[in-house]
């Protein structure tokens, strides 16, 4: 076997920047049985921590998206009250300022499109699913191999410990793998959706008049 089961998400990294990758896969021996069997503890430790590695990384860019997430909709709701109370100021005070409010309540549309299309306030929840997801399938495995662990293993041959073993490490390196290419291709699906909408909306505002047209 080589490889790893993390899956790379655009977009996102772990702590230095980094995008979520694979942890090297360990060195195995096949020499004697006892040796063998250590190979299978490497290997469960190494799936053990490419889990841990994935539900971490989930977890830092959920604060990181939730801290944007809560950053841009708090300027949004001060723009857009500032927006609405400007023009009541000025008809309050006979000040020509109304024209200011309409740019506070654009700037505030702004904030509303930005966080739409980078999917901050949606990323951030979809981190927490996927890490509690994660998380529940770490401990699912962690309870199979306890349980593997506690067998009375009184004439049972080593291959049969070998084979049963290696089976619960690759259904939990498959579910990881699951798990990571789904929230990616949902993470895809909604980038693209958002830069889709974004070319819609772009195509539809009124062309430029060239310069010397007849008003």
């Amino acid at each position: 076997m080589t490889g790893s089961t993390a899956a790379v998400r655009p977009g996102g990294g772990r702590a230095g920047g980094r995008d979520l990758r694979g942890r090297a896969f360990p060195a195995l021996t096949t020499g004697t049985p006892h040796e063998r069997l250590e190979s299978v503890r490497s290997l469960c430790a190494w799936a053990e921590q490419e889990a841990e590695d994935a539900i971490e990384w989930y977890l830092r860019d959920k604060r990181l998206k939730r801290l944007g997430s809560r950053a841009i909709r708090g300027l949004m709701i001060v723009l857009a009250t500032t927006g609405t109370v400007i023009p009541l100021a000025g008809t309050a005070t006979g000040a020509d300022i109304q024209s200011w409010g309409y740019v506070f309540l654009a700037a505030a549309a702004g904030c509303k499109g930005f966080d739409y299309f980078f999917g901050l306030s949606t990323a951030w929840m979809r981190d927490m699913t996927a890490a509690q997801a994660l998380r529940g399938e770490l401990n699912e495995f962690r309870l199979a191999w306890s349980a593997e662990l506690l067998r009375d293993l009184t004439g049972v041959p080593e291959q049969t410990l070998v084979d049963r073993r290696m089976r619960l490490i690759g259904d939990l390196a498959g579910k990881l793998r699951t798990h990571l290419e789904s929230e990616t291709a949902d993470w895809t699906a909604e980038f693209r959706a958002g830069l889709q909408q974004f070319q819609d909306q772009a195509a539809a505002l009124p062309a430029p008049r060239e310069a010397g047209a007849e008003r």
